[in-house]
């Protein structure tokens, strides 16, 4: 069955992927980021069940990421990230709202919920858009782009937030949903780049393509390590609010620094392909963690170090998992593309949880000991992964540009 034709690939920065660039500007929480702990605990919510809401958020992406992925693959991409849209808006402003631990828990669940429908989807659509114009090498360039609009948007609202927050903890969080009510408006008139009927698969054959895939040679490696490097960002993400007030930051200046974070964050997403390019897959999946890892384990002995090694986490992250959904993409096909994606986002879930309990548990006794324990354990992964070749992808030299 032939496919349908789309916009050729010098139209699609006006097409499909200026769409897919206006969607990103609306995809931004950073409204919310400023405020979020202390919205929890105006709420009169422990430092524990703030925890426990975040292990609940991740037990909910794990549960979700395979059927909601197939779901993507069955209903179509877009209207999967429409769904998820919609969700993620329900469950925002559900958030400002409510004020009950039980209350918070369901706004989690239905937001790990929209957040999976969008998962997969999202990367398998532009994949997809780009791949049927033959340009899916500029994958990387593309969602680099658009991650770097986000990011963008997220540095002005984290400003705005911040001030907002001033003036009522739950305006951010209304304010976010108007936004992503817009954004699902913008998803709607998307192409809908559907899966032809030959490329589906049925529930039987999707969870052993599943792991066929996850588990291939050229994938599992590059998988794990990527779950690994994310979760520790993740991680040492959640102390950075309470380790910079500590180190002298004023509360009120966190938006500001928020936006710091984010706008550097924008700038390594859109240099996604040039570290690529540069370095070599192989080699910025060694590198970038590694320096960071180094860089996080020096905040035992220079406390202040943490405030450069929480910028470092956004500038590392960013491109990684840009090039690390390029490459996986790369090497499926499209017959249960988003089920794959959502594969891979259910192992970065499953690898968070533990990184994230475990350094909850030693932030209870230093925030310092668990950064710069942290960073050690990264910094001999990476070294092992670098001397032992274990990622098996054979892209240790730097790809023609796009």
């Amino acid at each position: 069955m032939s496919r349908p034709a789309l916009p050729s690939a010098s139209a699609l920065p006006s097409g499909p992927v200026a769409k897919y660039y206006l969607y990103k500007l609306t995809a931004t929480a950073g409204l919310t980021v400023p405020v979020w702990v202390l919205f929890l605990r105006a709420q009169h919510l422990s430092y524990t069940e703030i925890m426990l809401l975040d292990a609940i958020w991740w037990v909910g992406l794990t549960a979700g990421e395979i059927p909601t992925g197939y779901v993507g693959d069955r209903l179509g991409w877009r209207n999967s990230l429409v769904v998820g849209n919609v969700l993620r808006a329900a469950a925002v402003v559900a958030m400002g709202l409510v004020s009950t631990f039980a209350a918070f828990a369901g706004v989690y669940l239905l937001w790990a919920l929209g957040s999976t429908l969008m998962s997969g989807s999202t990367d398998a659509w532009l994949y997809e858009t780009l791949d049927r114009t033959g340009d899916s090498d500029a994958f990387a360039h593309r969602r680099g782009r658009g991650q770097s609009l986000t990011l963008g948007a997220g540095a002005l609202a984290a400003v705005a937030g911040g001030y907002l927050g001033t003036v009522n903890f739950r305006l951010p969080f209304l304010l976010t949903g108007v936004l992503w009510a817009v954004g699902a408006v913008v998803l709607a008139t998307m192409p809908a780049v559907a899966v032809d009927d030959d490329d589906r698969l049925t529930v039987l054959e999707a969870l052993p393509v599943l792991r066929e895939r996850l588990l291939s040679v050229e994938l599992r490696g590059v998988v794990l390590w990527v779950a690994v490097v994310l979760a520790v960002a993740n991680a040492t993400g959640r102390l950075t609010q309470p380790v910079a007030v500590d180190l002298g930051v004023p509360a009120a200046w966190l938006g500001w620094l928020y936006a710091g974070f984010t706008l550097l964050a924008a700038v390594a997403s859109d240099r996604s392909a040039w570290l690529r390019d540069r370095f070599g897959f192989d080699g910025w999946l060694v590198l970038g963690p590694a320096v960071l890892g180094g860089l996080l384990a020096l905040v035992w002995f220079a406390p202040v170090m943490a405030l450069p090694a929480f910028v470092l986490v956004r500038a590392v992250r960013t491109p990684t998992e840009t090039l690390a959904n390029e490459y996986v993409n790369d090497r499926v096909d499209t017959a249960g593309r988003a089920t794959t994606l959502s594969g891979v986002s259910m192992v970065n879930a499953v690898v968070a949880i533990p990184f994230g309990v475990g350094l909850g548990a030693v932030a209870d006794l230093s925030p310092y000991l668990a950064l710069a324990g942290i960073g050690a354990v990264l910094l001999a992964l990476a070294g092992v992964v670098g001397v032992g070749g274990l990622l098996a992808t054979g892209e240790t030299r730097p790809r023609p540009a796009d």
